[in-house]
């Protein structure tokens, strides 16, 4: 494993953020059960997520940041480790994700996946209804 992967909480193994999932229950203004998981391995109890491909943007992780300020977090180790975990791909000053993420977008793809290829089963259910490109 390399130094930077991201490893999945459920099954050890490393995850690419293309297909990594942060997972977070919230209920009566506590959150808890924060995981760093593949997509087939969200937790059944999670009740909020956030796609890995997204966390890993300078604004995307900041928004998830920020957002947990002033909660209630209740395992706030598990928080502190994914965000060390995923702060290296943020911070790095060549990650050229947030720019290749939006540009893909402006033409209704998916990083990663190439123009007119349809992308794998899990990408394409993550996928929201939009109308592509001009």
């Amino acid at each position: 494993m390399a130094e930077y992967d991201l490893v999945c909480d459920a099954c050890g193994k490393p995850v690419e953020p293309d297909d990594a999932v942060v997972s977070w229950s919230s209920a009566e203004g506590i959150e808890r059960g924060f995981a760093l998981t593949h997509t087939a391995h969200v937790p059944a109890q999670a009740t909020q997520r956030l796609e890995g491909r997204q966390a890993v943007w300078p604004s995307g992780y900041l928004w998830f940041v920020t957002d947990r300020l002033g909660k209630r977090v209740e395992d706030l180790d598990a928080l502190k480790a994914i965000l060390a975990a995923l702060a290296p791909f943020v911070m790095r000053p060549d990650n050229p994700t947030e720019m290749d993420s939006m540009r893909a977008a402006s033409f209704g793809q998916r990083l990663g996946v190439k123009p007119g290829a349809a992308p794998s089963a899990v990408a394409a259910g993550a996928q929201e209804p939009h109308e592509g490109g001009k």
